[in-house]
C-alpha cells in the first residue's frame, strides 16, 4: 500500500472507508528537506501506532505502519512541504492533504477520520487573483490568505503593451499652417503630445487587460480581483473596467516594487477582512435562522436532520467537543468521556458533507448558539 495526496476538500475525504483510522495533523515548514519536519511525523507515526496497539488487534499494526514509513522516506513528499498536512490512513489506504496553514500537532485513533483542523483550515482558504498591472505589462496571481503563486499564461495571451497594440500605437499628429500675414511663412504645430499619447494607449491597453481578465479568469473562477498598481493606473482601470469581481480595495503600489514576500502580505491585508466579513455574515443568518425556527442547536434534533440530508450549514464551535457515540439507524445517543472517544460534532460533520452539505468552524465568541453547534436547514 502507498500513499496518495488528494487536493480537492472535502471531495477526497476518505467519508466511505472502513476504519479504524490514523488521523495525523502536522505543521510543516517550507524550508526543503527541513529535518525537523521529518522527525517530528516520526514521533507523531510512532505515537499514532502505540495508540493503535492499545486499542485494536495488533496484527494490523503493520497496515498501517508501511505507507507512513514511506512518507518518512520520500524525499520529494518533504522537497514540496508547505506549512501542513493532514494524514488519514486505515487498513488499506492512506491519503494526504497538503495544508496552506500551520495546525497543531496531534494524533487521533478513532473508528473514522478526524476532520475537524481540516475543515478550519480549507474554510480559511478566501481564494482570489491578483492583477499586478503597470503601463506596459501585466501579470496574474492566484492567492489565499497565506499562499501566493504566479500564474503562468498561454502564449496565445500578450502581456505587454508593445505585444498588445503594436504598430497602432497612438502617434502625436503634426500639422503645417500659416499665420495670414503677407510674407509670413508656415508654422508646424502639434495635436497631441507626448503625454495625450501615452494616456490614450494606456487605456488601450488596460481595456484589453479588462477584457482578458474577465474572459480568461472571471468567467471561469468567480473570486475577487486584488488591483496592484500605483493610485494613477488604478483610476484609470476602475474607470474603464466592467468585471463586476473586481476588488473594491486594491494594493496602491506599484507591482515593481515589491517582492512575491511583500506582496503576499498586502494581499493578506486585503483578504482578512473579507474572511471576517464571511464568518460574520453565516453567523448572522445562523441567528437569524435560529429566531425563524429554520435551524436548530439540539444535537439530537440536528443528528437527524443531518442523516436525512437537511442541513446547509453546520456551524460548529471550535473549542466544545461532544464525546458521544450514535447509533444512526435508531439515533441513540450515548454519551461517553474518555480522551479517545468519538466527538459527535465531528461525526455529524461528516454526514452533513456526505450529503453535500457545508460545515464551518467557528470561534466561542462568534457563535450564534451556547450548545457548540448550530445547523441551518435547506
Amino acid at each position: 500500500m502507498t500513499y496518495k495526496i488528494v487536493k480537492n476538500f472535502p471531495q477526497d475525504l476518505p467519508l466511505n472507508k472502513e476504519g479504524p483510522f490514523i488521523s495525523i495533523y502536522q505543521t510543516t515548514q517550507v524550508h526543503p528537506l527541513d529535518k525537523g519536519n521529518v522527525i517530528t511525523f516520526k514521533n507523531l507515526m510512532k505515537e499514532s501506532l502505540n495508540l493503535l496497539e492499545k486499542r485494536y488487534d495488533k496484527r494490523i499494526i503493520e497496515k498501517y505502519a508501511a505507507p507512513l514509513q514511506e512518507i518518512i522516506s520520500d524525499l520529494d513528499f518533504w522537497l514540496y512541504a508547505t506549512q501542513g498536512i493532514a494524514v488519514y490512513v486505515n487498513q488499506e489506504e492512506c491519503f494526504v492533504f497538503r495544508l496552506s496553514q500551520p495546525v497543531e500537532n496531534q494524533v487521533i485513533v478513532s473508528d473514522g477520520i478526524y476532520i475537524r483542523p481540516a475543515i478550519a483550515t480549507f474554510q480559511n482558504q478566501v481564494a482570489a487573483y491578483v492583477l499586478a498591472l503597470t503601463k506596459e505589462e501585466f501579470n496574474v496571481y492566484e492567492c489565499d490568505l497565506t499562499s501566493l503563486k504566479k500564474i503562468e499564461l498561454p502564449e496565445s495571451i500578450e502581456t505587454t503593451l508593445e505585444e498588445v497594440l503594436g504598430d497602432q500605437k497612438t502617434d502625436a499628429f503634426v500639422g503645417f499652417g500659416s499665420t495670414g500675414a503677407r510674407n509670413s511663412t508656415g508654422l508646424f504645430y502639434g495635436q497631441g503630445g507626448r503625454k495625450e499619447e501615452v494616456d490614450l494607449d494606456t487605456e488601450k491597453f488596460f481595456r484589453y487587460v479588462d477584457k482578458t481578465i474577465f474572459e480568461e479568469f472571471s468567467k471561469k473562477k468567480a473570486i475577487p480581483i486584488i488591483l496592484t498598481s500605483v493610485s494613477k493606473n488604478q483610476t484609470i482601470f476602475r474607470k474603464i473596467s466592467n468585471n463586476p469581481h473586481l476588488s473594491a480595495e486594491g494594493i496602491t503600489l506599484s507591482p515593481e516594487s515589491l517582492s512575491d514576500e511583500q506582496l503576499r502580505e498586502h494581499v493578506r491585508e486585503v483578504l482578512q477582512p473579507e474572511k471576517r466579513r464571511r464568518l460574520k455574515t453565516l453567523v448572522e443568518r445562523g441567528a437569524k435562522a435560529l429566531a425563524d425556527q429554520r435551524a436548530s442547536d439540539h444535537v439530537d434534533e440536528i443528528a437527524n436532520a443531518a442523516i436525512s440530508g437537511q442541513i446547509e450549514s453546520l456551524l460548529i464551535d471550535y473549542e466544545k467537543r461532544y464525546l458521544a457515540s450514535i447509533d444512526w439507524n435508531t439515533l441513540k445517543i450515548v454519551k461517553k468521556s474518555g480522551e479517545h472517544d468519538t466527538d459527535l460534532f465531528d461525526e455529524i460533520a461528516k454526514v452533513v458533507l456526505k450529503n453535500r452539505g457545508k460545515v464551518y468552524i467557528i470561534d466561542s465568541v462568534m457563535m450564534p448558539t451556547t450548545t457548540g453547534i448550530c445547523a441551518i436547514y435547506r
